[in-house]
């Protein structure tokens, strides 16, 4: 199925959207969402984590997850500032009440003996609300749904999972940040790769020298309320003009999109777009490529810096990886931050109706069409999710270590190695400070003296240099200097 666009410029009005369908609409909350990497876990403690709006905690007890409101029913604190106990409940930390894996509360300290126990426990009003959860593909899934028939209902429904892996996806590892962006922004922009060339310039191949009209971008069969919709296309850039791919989306959150190149790889882009609070999105990624390269000798450079890499922890390199991510990421969030900003403040009358005049314009169309026709525009109505748009500095557009740092275990340990590393250099140049002092008080050479000296100033020079690597664990804006970030190349557009 496509969608006919007339290209003579004089009767160019654009792609317009669907009205809403009659019938019933899609629900937010009977749905799997995933809501973390296992990876991403720590299955020794409570983790609180937010859902359409739910704050809620998860932990784990004889390898089976549980996932419950983040509030002791007793003053309404948060359970997940608590603990596991050995036999698998989590104890309030306030006033000690014990919850089991059902949400029921089983032991309440203050309760003296003589007073009707059981009917206290078993009181409704004791109780927490648990929901559904299971495991798939490495990640954590939750049925947000606090109905009666929650248990029941999530039995008839499968997470949108990937139908068919490949042993290179199983041994590629999730990637997860969190930003402060709307789901529907979010999700919409993965479903226009033009954007690519333009929006990324400077990093890689894209640039805009590359881009080329896209052909064959169209809607293959229709759009499903529990289904979603699947696209295929063409390229887009001199690169990849000759591959074939499919984009699939499948409701709630998620965006399978698969290029079959001429060579007969496939590249496979797993994303999940998951709906975390008011004007923030949970983005877990998965990029494999099921192609095989011809081994490259490497340059003498090359070498080296490969074997240096390899005596740094694995953590570490895992999280210089990671830091290579950041500033595409940035480039997407000032982007699509400045389009929630925009939307927010035009008339309903152009929100309704968006300018949508080319072919490569077909993936927004198809999403907005489904979210217009099934999803009552996103997830606000029946959830506590709300799509608003709040003044953000640069500050909390860049920062990272609440996009990601807190949230990956590697690049959280890379943080610690930076700090243990940066107290053995504080006092190595402490110690061969004074050593070398004391050695030019006493009748020798100097040379001791100097060694020591060149000693502190490395060790010196080694403190400051993990200084700035810590603080690219933290934020994108500079540590030091003018603290502007550099999203493009100098003369193609100015720095934040």
């Amino acid at each position: 199925m496509t969608t006919d666009i007339d290209l003579n410029p004089d009767n160019l009005e654009g792609l317009e959207l669907q009205p809403t369908a009659e019938g019933q609409p899609f629900n937010w909350l009977k749905q799997w969402y995933p809501v973390s990497p296992l990876s991403y876990l720590d299955d020794s403690c409570p983790t609180p984590i937010t859902l359409l709006g739910k704050n809620l905690v998860i932990w784990q007890h004889q390898g089976q997850w549980i996932a419950m409101d983040d509030v002791c029913p007793h003053k309404l604190t948060q359970l997940s500032l608590g603990k596991v106990q050995a036999d698998g409940t989590l104890v309030c930390r306030q006033h000690g009440w014990c919850f089991d894996q059902k949400g029921q509360c089983v032991q309440n300290p203050m309760l003296p003996a003589q007073l009707d126990q059981p009917a206290a426990y078993h009181n409704v009003r004791s109780h927490v609300t648990t929901y559904p959860t299971q495991v798939e593909q490495g990640l954590l899934w939750i049925w947000p749904d606090r109905n009666d028939r929650a248990f029941a209902d999530c039995q008839q429904k499968q997470p949108a999972t990937l139908p068919k892996t490949s042993p290179k996806w199983n041994k590629t590892d999730w990637h997860m940040i969190e930003v402060p962006l709307g789901y529907t922004v979010s999700i919409e922009n993965s479903f226009d790769p033009v954007h690519a060339q333009f929006l990324h310039e400077g990093i890689g191949t894209f640039s805009p020298a590359n881009a080329i009209p896209m052909k064959g971008f169209e809607l293959l069969g229709e759009l499903s309320a529990e289904e979603g919709f699947v696209l295929s296309h063409k390229g887009y850039n001199t690169f990849n003009r000759e591959m074939e791919a499919t984009r699939t989306f499948r409701p709630p959150c998620a965006n399978i999109t698969q290029y079959y190149l001429p060579t007969g790889g496939v590249q496979t882009f797993q994303l999940y777009f998951v709906p975390t609070a008011p004007g923030h999105c949970r983005y877990i990624m998965k990029f494999v490529m099921d192609l095989e390269f011809p081994a490259r000798p490497l340059s003498l450079i090359q070498w080296m810096n490969k074997k240096m890499l390899g005596l740094l922890p694995e953590y570490v390199q895992v999280g210089l990886q990671h830091l290579g991510t950041y500033k595409l990421n940035d480039q997407d969030i000032t982007a699509m931050y400045a389009q929630e900003r925009n939307e927010a403040v035009i008339d309903m009358g152009r929100r309704r109706s968006p300018f949508l005049p080319s072919p490569a314009d077909q993936g927004t169309l198809t999403l907005k069409n489904w979210l217009n026709r099934f999803g009552s525009g996103g997830p606000e109505p029946n959830s506590l999710y709300a799509e608003r748009v709040e003044s953000r500095s640069n500050e909390q557009l860049y920062d990272r270590w609440h996009r990601h740092t807190k949230l990956c275990p590697s690049c959280r340990r890379s943080v610690e190695w930076i700090a243990e590393v940066q107290r053995m250099c504080h006092f190595m140049t402490t110690m061969m400070a004074i050593l070398g002092g004391i050695m030019l008080l006493l009748p020798l050479t100097t040379r001791p003296s100097l060694g020591c000296f060149a000693i502190a100033i490395l060790s010196l020079l080694g403190h400051q240099g993990l200084t700035k690597f810590h603080s690219h664990f933290m934020s994108s804006i500079p540590g030091q200097g003018i603290p502007s970030v550099r999203l493009w190349p100098t003369g193609s557009a100015r720095n934040l």
